[in-house]
């Protein structure tokens, strides 16, 4: 039986981790980022657990990437670790909560979509 109810308060979803397709933890999520004028989750902020292997500790990656697993309750991560690798990286949780336009630009067109209307 799964933790996670049909609906969750961003606190629930800090620390489940996150893990590829195969199974592999790559980290948990950190945080997420809500659009502020649709009030929709845009992004969630993933603290990997190797930061060595990938390079930066901290990404933003869209709240669509993401599926969950009832069954093990943490949410897999449907992109390839490379495309992860090649994301832009954040230097800080606060670096993501800064209005940098270009931020999110970049992070949209890196994963294929455009950018949300915050």
């Amino acid at each position: 039986m799964s933790i996670l109810p049909r609906t969750f308060t961003a606190t629930s979803l800090h620390g489940i981790d996150i893990v590829s397709p195969s199974g592999r933890k790559l980290g948990v999520l950190e945080d997420v980022a809500v659009g502020a004028a649709s009030g929709k989750v845009l992004y969630v902020l993933i603290a990997l657990d190797r930061p060595s292997e990938i390079g930066e500790r901290l990404y933003a990656v869209p709240w669509e990437t993401l599926s969950f697993d009832p069954a093990t309750d943490r949410c897999v991560l449907n992109v390839p670790v490379e495309t992860l690798r090649e994301a832009p990286a954040l230097p800080s949780p606060e670096a993501f909560a800064e209005p940098d336009p270009r931020l999110r630009y970049a992070l949209s067109t890196h994963f294929g979509r455009y950018p949300d209307a915050a």
